[in-house]
């Protein structure tokens, strides 16, 4: 379930969050503009078009009528806040489906929401249900359900008559790169949280930017670039100053907003790159034309400024392996019944910033025919790290890539040379960014690790990765569900079905299973009651070592 809430009254404001909670739902909360102006109307509008299933909405009879209009509309439930019974009769009138008068608790809330969704179900008409979806299926090819911004079909117009008043107009296009990297690791649903976390974080970051006049949309529903018009005043050369420095403060709010909502793995995981250009009115041409070859060339521009980001990014890759600028995060795994820690994987993240994701530092290598090297310096900084981050029983799992194996370095690794006095309490993790194309030669390059008393475990099992077929070539001595399969598992038995098969056959054949991804207790919970041999993720960060985040740097 979903709900929209859009009120300044901090105590309505705290009950509607604690309805969210007790309805379980996700709760987008907006403020209106102080004293009640109509001047953030439009970012509630925008909410409403992505579809929430009900809206709590602090009484104004403006906003109300309009907002009856939306929500009728699109099947949304709408319950208006009054502050008195004057105002809940004109709230009737206008047709919402609950009211209330403030104070209020958040019992009270949730129950009127339940209320206002149980009145709109019964009372829908099939004939009025019909024509609902048809223009829910039209108003999506105009309007992003996800981000509630309007696509270029819709605002080209707009540009139209800012070119025509101005003569001329300034286009940023701002394109996010590797969005398809985190929903491959993440799954489609946390991709729709970023993209949903992004786009509230533009659509704030222009209205409280100083003497900017524009508008933000998408260039088709479900685009994850964006582009903007605007009309920036002065001379052109000021113009473009004042977007560069607009280009750089709105990475830095969007990367900050992403942190606190998402986590840094996460906004570490992308980048921004904004394009600019600006078109002028020329009477020969038609407006619409200028406009759509302005956007091309913005889009190219972002793109030319992402290549000058990739060989900064091999540069600052080169310095890393050259100082060795890398630490390692021990993440514990634990024993799922006893959540007593049972070892900890390494994961390496870069010092400079923009190498500070693990899977952005490794494409930068492998574009730049560096993987070898980084993995050696990774590596050797994790087995660095095993007596002051692990105990004499855990064991330490690294991440290894197909590749690796065909590294001298690494084929005939050197224990001596990396202190690694007991290669059974090493478990190599294999990642397979890269297919593994010839099993038998690989399968003999694991034999020489096992014959040492190396382990080993395949990772990312249920991500379109580590399929069957891996696990039986590779006969592991763990599999490590991949996050998209644990990721909400409490609430998908589909999901569920398939780890109770996957641990019935790890039993069966004498390997381990580990859930990595688990944030929540009532995943913890669920994949503990399947039977998973050991559990890994964001719920367990501080376990260990006196409840302390477990991160060396060296």
């Amino acid at each position: 379930m979903r709900l929209l809430g859009f009120a300044d009254d901090e105590t309505l404001r705290a009950a509607v969050e604690g309805a969210a909670r007790a309805l379980e739902a996700e709760l987008t909360l907006l403020s209106p503009a102080e004293g009640g102006s109509s001047v953030r109307d439009d970012r509630f509008y925008d909410a409403l078009r992505t579809h929430p299933d009900a809206a709590v909405v602090q009484f104004r009879r403006a906003l109300l009528d309009r907002a009856r209009e939306e929500s009728q509309t699109r099947g949304i439930a709408l319950v208006a806040a009054c502050r008195n019974d004057a105002e809940a009769r004109l709230a009737v009138r206008a047709g919402v489906e609950e009211w209330l008068i403030l104070p209020a608790t958040a019992e009270e809330v949730a129950a009127r929401v339940s209320s206002a969704l149980e009145r709109l179900r019964t009372r829908a008409a099939p004939g009025a249900t019909h024509e609902r979806a048809e223009h829910l299926r039209y108003e999506e090819l105009l309007y992003d359900r996800f981000t509630g911004f309007p696509t270029l079909p819709v605002m080209i117009e707009r540009g139209r008559e800012m070119l025509e008043r101005c003569g001329r107009l300034t286009i940023l296009y701002i394109e996010f790169v590797r969005y398809s990297k985190l929903e491959e690791i993440y799954g489609w649903e946390k991709l729709d949280e970023v993209l949903q976390s992004t786009a509230s974080a533009v659509r704030d970051f222009y209205e409280q930017y100083d003497a900017v006049d524009g508008v933000v949309m998408v260039s088709h529903a479900a685009d994850d670039d964006f582009i903007f018009f605007s009309e920036l005043p002065g001379a052109l050369d000021d113009a473009e100053r004042r977007i560069n420095e607009m280009a750089h403060a709105l990475e830095e709010h969007v990367r900050t907003r992403l942190d606190t909502e998402q986590g840094e793995d996460v906004a570490g995981l992308f980048e921004i790159y904004v394009g600019s250009t600006t078109i002028f009115r020329n009477p020969k041409l038609r407006t619409e034309r200028i406009i759509y070859r302005g956007i091309r060339e913005a889009a190219q521009a972002a793109r030319s400024v992402e290549s000058r980001e990739r060989a900064r990014k091999v540069t600052d890759l080169k310095t890393t392996l050259r100082e060795g600028a890398v630490y390692i995060v021990y993440h514990p795994i634990v024993v799922t019944e006893t959540r007593e820690v049972y070892g900890f994987e390494a994961l390496a993240r870069g010092t400079h910033r923009a190498l500070r994701s693990p899977e952005v530092m490794f494409g930068v290598a492998e574009e730049a025919n560096l993987i070898w090297e980084l993995s050696r310096l990774c590596r050797r900084r994790a087995i660095e790290g095993m007596d002051a981050h692990l105990n004499e029983n855990q064991l330490l799992f690294l991440n290894i890539d197909p590749h690796d194996f065909r590294d001298p370095t690494f084929r005939y690794l050197d224990l001596d040379e990396l202190g690694v006095e007991h290669p059974e309490r090493i478990v190599l993790e294999i990642t397979e960014r890269t297919a593994i194309t010839d099993y038998p030669t690989f399968q003999g390059y694991l034999k020489e690790f096992r014959d040492r008393g190396f382990r080993f475990a395949v990772d990312d099992a249920g991500s379109g990765y580590a399929g069957l077929g891996s696990i039986a070539n590779l006969e592991p001595d763990f599999i490590k569900l991949d996050i998209s399969l644990i990721s909400g598992i409490d609430a998908n038995f589909m999901k569920q079905n398939l780890v109770e098969t996957m641990v019935s056959f790890a039993n069966d054949h004498g390997i381990k299973v580990i859930a990595e991804g688990v944030e929540r207790e009532e995943e913890y919970e669920t994949v503990k009651r399947l039977g998973v041999h050991f559990t890994q993720g964001f719920l367990f960060h501080t376990a260990g070592h006196g409840g302390v985040p477990l991160m060396t740097t060296t």
